[in-house]
């Protein structure tokens, strides 16, 4: 099974381009969860957190004004569609430090999917993302938090460096972290592109200042080698 998942990754590695909640994720199993390809929180003596933003349904001009304000770096899992609807929107707040990763091409939940069909869904979507910022993405989040070893396999056929999940979420005025405990330097803040979003990331702001932390970019802290892109083809023959 491990030769013929292997030469899978091979054959697809060789022929493509490079609304969630926290589902009761507990300490135990964040730490056993967290290899060094999914990462649910970074490892740093820095007084740093990393705010990460997915979806991509509503976009307003309060958070666009209040992001530039702050010059808040996100790490951003925007799907397809809403790249193009809100592109800019997403242009506007296209600053050092923010970036556009992958979400999936149409949000299904990965581990309900072949590994044929879970590489069609990351790399298309990587493909759009880089059609409309010019850089390929290097972090993966799977909608829903849903996913096994095929979509490991996927995304790095994809050119994806890291499947980053979350430790905490915060939206409706709670801020909720796995464990229970008040924030802390390294977790991986989930908020979502709703219309609360503005108010949630204000609750977030204040209290990691309280906490004596500041958001920062993922990309700085992670630091995938960069992706190599050997093809341009976008219509390919996907194993079954």
């Amino acid at each position: 099974m491990a030769r013929r998942r292997f030469s899978a990754f091979l054959a697809l590695s060789a022929s493509l381009i490079t609304l969630s909640t926290l589902v009761n994720i507990s300490v135990v199993e964040a730490k056993s969860s967290n290899s060094d390809f999914v990462i649910y929180h970074v490892q740093t003596k820095d007084p740093v957190v990393f705010i990460t933003i997915d979806d991509g349904s509503v976009v307003t001009d309060g958070l666009v004004h209040l992001l530039l304000k702050k010059n808040i770096p996100v790490t951003n899992f925007v799907l397809s569609e809403p790249l193009k609807t809100h592109w800019k929107a997403f242009h506007l707040i296209r600053r050092p430090g923010t970036t556009f990763e992958n979400h999936s091409e149409t949000h299904p939940l990965m581990g309900n999917l072949s590994l044929a069909a879970q590489t069609k869904e990351i790399c298309r979507a990587s493909n759009h993302a880089r059609g409309m910022y010019k850089k390929l993405p290097v972090f993966f989040r799977p909608p829903g938090g849903s996913h096994n070893s095929n979509t490991e396999i996927a995304s790095k056929a994809c050119g994806i460096k890291k499947i980053v999940m979350w430790n905490v979420e915060a939206d409706q005025g709670k801020i909720v972290r796995a464990g229970g405990s008040p924030i802390q330097r390294g977790d991986i803040i989930l908020l979502h592109y709703l219309h609360s979003l503005e108010s949630s990331l204000k609750l977030v702001l204040a209290e990691i200042k309280k906490l004596g932390l500041r958001p920062a970019s993922l990309r700085d802290y992670l630091d995938p080698a960069p992706v190599v892109v050997t093809t341009t083809t976008t219509t390919t023959t996907l194993p079954q």
